[in-house]
């Protein structure tokens, strides 16, 4: 697992370029899809998830769900042309438990309609921890502990 400056980042997961959602393959073109440490610590606490309908083709760059953190509503972006072919009904009931335990509460579940194309984008190994400074220096993000959304220059 990389830990870098308190956010951890599972080895057995991948992530999206901006490190803020995190991606387990659970069979060849299928990904739940869940809020990484690190992009909870940016958006603050979530009070509500509302994704698409299930079938929904989803373009990359696209949002798949909408989020509300801190009264602004954020749009949650795949970063591959996918389907969502399922959502997890726990975090639209209660939003509260990605806050608690963001790398086990997953939001959707993506088909990738390219699945070679989803893996050469996707984030892991050794290109998560430098990525993860690089963010970090940029949002002035010091540590988990001590970061306050809004604090970026």
């Amino acid at each position: 697992m990389s830990e870098v400056r308190g956010c951890s980042f599972p080895d057995d997961l991948l992530y999206d370029s901006d490190l803020n959602l995190w991606f387990r393959q659970v069979e060849k073109d299928t990904f739940e899809v869940g809020i990484t440490v690190f992009g909870h610590a940016l958006s603050g606490d979530l009070y509500m998830f509302n994704p698409k309908p299930i079938g929904r083709e989803i373009e990359a760059s696209r949002a798949f769900a909408l989020v509300e953190a801190a009264k602004t509503v954020l749009p949650v972006r795949t970063p591959f042309d996918a389907i969502i072919v399922e959502t997890n009904p726990d975090p639209q009931q209660r939003p509260s438990i990605i806050n608690q335990a963001p790398y086990q509460a997953w939001l959707v579940k993506l088909r990738a309609l390219r699945c070679g194309e989803a893996n050469e984008i996707l984030l892991h190994g050794d290109q998560v921890a430098h990525r993860a400074r690089s963010l970090m220096d940029m949002f002035n993000f010091e540590s988990l502990d001590t970061y306050v959304k809004g604090s970026a220059s």
